[in-house]
């Protein structure tokens, strides 16, 4: 089944009557063409039979990838988008009685006032429906995926020779990132995470101008983008020889992600999956220090579903793909987290990040 032919089908199955999404990765995945937030009104739009129109100001209408369904409006800065908004409201018949789905999380209160205005009063959360579209990649999804993963990959390679102490943690960001973009990747799909020594225990920490010195563990959680398909990894590495300590409780946390990629197959839950990882660092005796979920889903945005996590009784199927990345951290002393992207496929995960998971000690 077509794509949009799938996305009306669920619009109906769902109770609404039409769906309309911003520029983000559901606009893109539903129009094929990637542009961003901005001050100006941009929507598209469908109704529960098919029927699509999209509104972009004029200066962006000639990138607009052709599609002979969707009926498009523009509008110049100077005119500004009401007009062209009404046309695009007229041309997907939406009234005052129409329940319309949108994405909770990405409508601003800025387009949800001009829609107001036309009339439409029923704006629902339908988060789910596009992330129903999206959860099962196919081939052409996965080796974009996939060409994102290398770049990474060969991205750490490139600076692991460059790490020296006393760069701070704002120094190897912009080198892991210098050299994705050198590497091909379309900029960074999130914020680059290094944090050093204490800071490693802080799991969104971001970089900072603190020097790195001998001996701490390095977290590094980043990430870049093909296609518009994007990879997340994450690598501890230790800059100079580390502890006892920290060595063991790298191959703990190192264990605990190896138990969860061994143990992935399609059929089993999501929370499965969680409490493989889990329970390896509960037996440690490090379960208070693992504070977040096993991994989330990957695609178009470095978030999706599904959220490996507990309570998620989701079936994993073919095609699914998400990060499996547990983590310890220890307050004031440091943090250990090892990720990697994977796959579900017939015979269980096929893991698209490949850079080592020894301990790799760096620096001089």
């Amino acid at each position: 089944m077509a794509l949009w032919d799938r996305a009306a089908s669920e619009l109906t199955k769902m109770g609404y009557t039409h769906f309309i999404v911003t520029p983000g990765a559901s606009f893109t995945y539903l129009t094929g063409w990637e542009t961003h937030l901005s001050e100006r009104l941009t929507l598209f739009g469908m109704r529960s039979d098919g029927k699509a129109a999209l509104l972009v100001p004029k200066l962006e209408a000639s990138g607009v990838s052709s599609h002979q369904n969707i009926k498009i409006f523009n509008y110049s800065d100077e005119t500004g988008p009401t007009q062209a908004l009404q046309a695009f409201v007229s041309e997907l018949d939406l009234t005052a009685e129409s329940r319309v789905g949108i994405e909770s999380m990405q409508l601003r209160v800025f387009e949800a006032n001009f829609l107001l205005q036309q009339g439409v009063k029923h704006l629902l959360a339908a988060d789910e429906l596009p992330m129903s579209l999206r959860l099962i990649k196919d081939d052409q999804e996965i080796a974009h995926l996939q060409s994102a993963a290398e770049i990474v990959d060969a991205a750490l390679t490139a600076a692991l020779p460059l790490f020296r102490f006393g760069m701070t943690e704002l120094d190897v960001a912009a080198e892991l990132e210098y050299q994705m973009r050198k590497l091909g990747s379309q900029g960074t799909p999130f914020a680059t995470i290094v944090g050093s020594g204490p800071r490693g225990a802080l799991p969104h920490g971001g970089p900072t101008t603190k020097r790195i010195t001998a001996g701490e563990l390095v977290v590094l959680d980043y990430g870049a983008r093909f296609a518009g398909y994007a990879a997340d990894t994450t690598r501890t590495l230790a800059f100079g020889e580390p502890s006892d300590t920290a060595r063991r409780v790298y191959e703990i946390v190192r264990t605990a992600q190896q138990a969860a990629i061994d143990g992935v197959t399609a059929g089993m839950t999501a929370a499965q999956v969680d409490r493989l990882a889990r329970e390896v660092i509960e037996r440690a005796g490090y379960g208070e220090y693992f504070t977040h979920r096993t991994g989330h889903g990957l695609g178009l945005d470095v978030h999706e579903y599904p959220s490996i996590m507990e309570g998620n009784e989701l079936a994993l199927t073919a095609g699914m793909v998400f990060t499996i990345e547990p983590g310890i951290y220890l307050p004031g002393e440091f943090g250990v987290r090892i990720e990697d992207d994977v796959v579900v496929t017939a015979k269980g995960a096929l893991v698209l990040t490949r850079f080592t998971k020894e301990l790799m000690v760096v620096g001089n």
